[in-house]
C-alpha cells in the first residue's frame, strides 16, 4: 500500500539554540567571514583556532555558547588573535514561495528553465533584519518546492534543524492542495446515479450532486496507480474535496477538474506530481501548493481553494493563472489575535522561539 500510517522514532539532533555546538558551526555563527563551513573547517584544521587557550583541530569538538572561550588567529599577524565575543543564535523563517522561484543556488543546464528565478536572486535585495548581518548566502531552504509549485517553505541557517526536518525517519507532516485535470469525464460519470449534470454544473458552481462518488473513484485511481508503480510514494492521506466540470467548459470538452488534499511525511523529488501521473486516466497537476507544515498549523495559514470554481477565480488554473513572481516582503510576526497569521505569495516571516520549539518537540 502507498499509504503511510505511522512514523518511526527520529534520531537525535542538536538544538543549536540551547545545546553545545560543533566548533565549525560555532564559527559560522560567530564570524561573518566564516559563514561558509568550508572556510570554518579550514581555520580549524590549519590550527588557527583556540578553545580555552588550547589549539583545537577537531571540527566536531562541542563548545558551549557562553562558557567556552574561542579565539581565531589573525591573517598576516604574528601571534595576534581575535577573541570570539559572541556566537549568534540561529534564525528561522517561514516564507510563501511563489511560482516561478527555484529552490536552488544555480540552474541545472537542460533541466531548469531560463526564466526561473533562483532563491538567491529572489532574496538579492532582501533585508533579514537583526544585528547579526545575516546574508542570503547563509540561508538554506528546508526541503524544496519545484519552480511550478508554491506555498510554505522553511528557511534557516541552522544545519541541524534542516537535517532533522528532512530526515525521513522524522516524518514531518506537510499538507498540499492540488488541482488536477483528468480526461474521460463522460466515462467516469456514466455509471453514477442519474442526475442533470449540465444543470448542476451551471447552478451548483462546479459541484456534482454525486461528486462524492466521482471523488471516490479519483482517490481509487491515485491509490491503485501508486501501489502498482515501481516508484511508490508513501503518503498519509489523500482526499478529493471537489470534482467536476467548470461552468465555463464547453460541452464538447470531456475533461474535468478535482481539488485534492494530500498529506506527506517523506519528501521525494516531484513526489506529488509523479503520484498523480501514476494514477492514469489522463490526470495531471495544474496547481500545487504546500498549505501547512506540522507544528505551525493553526498559527500560520495560506489561502487555499476549496472548490474548482474557487480555484478558477483564484487564477491558479492554466487558462488564467497569474505568471507574475511576487517579490519577497518581510512581515511582522505580531498577531492581532483574530486567528492564524495569513501569508500570501512573497511573504516572509521570522519564526518565534515558541514556533521552533513546537517543531523540535515533535521528535520526542
Amino acid at each position: 500500500m502507498g499509504r503511510m500510517t505511522a512514523k518511526k522514532n527520529a534520531p537525535r539532533f542538536l538544538d543549536y539554540r540551547r545545546s553545545p555546538l560543533p566548533l565549525d558551526v560555532a564559527l559560522c555563527f560567530a564570524l561573518p567571514a566564516s559563514s561558509d563551513h568550508r572556510v570554518a573547517r579550514e581555520l580549524i584544521l590549519s590550527e588557527k583556532v583556540r578553545v580555552n587557550n588550547a589549539v583545537e583541530t577537531s571540527c566536531s569538538r562541542l563548545v558551549c555558547r557562553y562558557d567556552d572561550r574561542i579565539s581565531v588567529a589573525d591573517h598576516g599577524a604574528m601571534g595576534e588573535e581575535t577573541p570570539v565575543l559572541s556566537i549568534a543564535m540561529p534564525r528561522y523563517f517561514l516564507c510563501y514561495k511563489p511560482r516561478g522561484v527555484l529552490c536552488s543556488s544555480r540552474r541545472n543546464d537542460g533541466i531548469d528553465r531560463e526564466e526561473s528565478v533562483l532563491l538567491s536572486e529572489w532574496f538579492a535585495d532582501f533585508d533579514f533584519g537583526g544585528n547579526d548581518g545575516l546574508e542570503v548566502k547563509q540561508i538554506n531552504s528546508v526541503g524544496r518546492l519545484d519552480m511550478d509549485s508554491e506555498g510554505l517553505l522553511l528557511l534557516t541557517n541552522d544545519g541541524s534543524f534542516s537535517r532533522l526536518l528532512c530526515d525521513p525517519e522524522f516524518g514531518l507532516r506537510k499538507t498540499y492542495r492540488v488541482v488536477v485535470r483528468g480526461s474521460g469525464y463522460s466515462r467516469m460519470t456514466a455509471t453514477l446515479p442519474q442526475c442533470d449534470h449540465d444543470k448542476n454544473n451551471r447552478e451548483g458552481g462546479g459541484q456534482l450532486l454525486h461528486s462524492s462518488e466521482l471523488a471516490g473513484r479519483i482517490v481509487d485511481m491515485i491509490q491503485r496507480g501508486n501501489d502498482e508503480s515501481k516508484s511508490c510514494f508513501p503518503y498519509e492521506s489523500c482526499k478529493v474535496l471537489d470534482a467536476g466540470k467548470l461552468p465555463s467548459q464547453h460541452t464538447s470538452d470531456d475533461s474535468y477538474y478535482a481539488i485534492v488534499k494530500i498529506i506527506l511525511r517523506e519528501g521525494k523529488r516531484h513526489a506529488i506530481r509523479r503520484l498523480i501521473k501514476h494514477a492514469g486516466g489522463g490526470l495531471r497537476v495544474c496547481y500545487l501548493s504546500r498549505v501547512a507544515i506540522e507544528g505551525l498549523e493553526g498559527v500560520y495559514t495560506v489561502a487555499k481553494p476549496q472548490s474548482i470554481v474557487e480555484a478558477q477565480a483564484g487564477k491558479v488554473l492554466p487558462d488564467n493563472e497569474d505568471q507574475t513572481v511576487a517579490p519577497a516582503a518581510m512581515m511582522s510576526p505580531i498577531n492581532d489575535g483574530n486567528g492564524p497569521i495569513m501569508l500570501h505569495p512573497g511573504h516572509v516571516i521570522e519564526l518565534r522561539g515558541c514556533d521552533v520549539d513546537r517543531i523540535f518537540d515533535l521528535r520526542r
